[in-house]
């Protein structure tokens, strides 16, 4: 009788505890070590020459980038494209492009305004991350397509 109640207030024992609560980051089929961290890369200027389409299509382009440092935003939120010529440089992982409008008549506006995209992820067919003026206005996540260099769009 006394291996009886032994046995049972072993088994008494074993069924009121618990186990370690699991690691906030594990799910199932995880180790519980942790997440990984996305790799660190470093934004280099030929990475990004060349066309890119904001909306992957394509059919227009938003963003210009020249091997010699010349850079075109085309802004294509209103009816009419409206043309941002100028300049870009890098300052770490962020693009500051430089630029003035250009007019129908071919001439530079007067007026200059400074884009700046805020790189997120390494550049390679994909160009991802935040595009604004440098006031902060007309701000928008952007995941671009690197288009074809095609010579003739018409």
């Amino acid at each position: 009788m006394r291996h009886a109640i032994i046995a049972f207030a072993l088994l008494a024992a074993a069924c009121g505890q618990t186990g370690a609560a699991p690691p906030v980051d594990a799910s199932a089929g995880s180790t519980g070590v942790g997440n990984v961290a996305m790799p660190a890369f470093t934004l280099e200027s030929e990475a990004l020459v060349g066309l890119w389409s904001f909306d992957r299509t394509c059919g227009l382009f938003d963003l210009v980038f020249e091997a010699d440092g010349d850079g075109v935003y085309y802004d294509n939120s209103a009816d009419v494209v409206v043309s941002h010529v100028g300049t870009w440089t890098l300052d770490g992982e962020r693009v500051v492009l430089t630029t003035r409008v250009l007019g129908a008549d071919g001439a530079m506006g007067a007026e200059t305004s400074v884009y700046n995209l805020s790189v997120t992820a390494a550049v390679t067919d994909d160009l991802i991350g935040h595009f604004a003026r440098a006031d902060g206005a007309e701000a928008r996540e952007i995941g671009a397509k690197r288009c074809d260099d095609v010579e003739d769009r018409e």
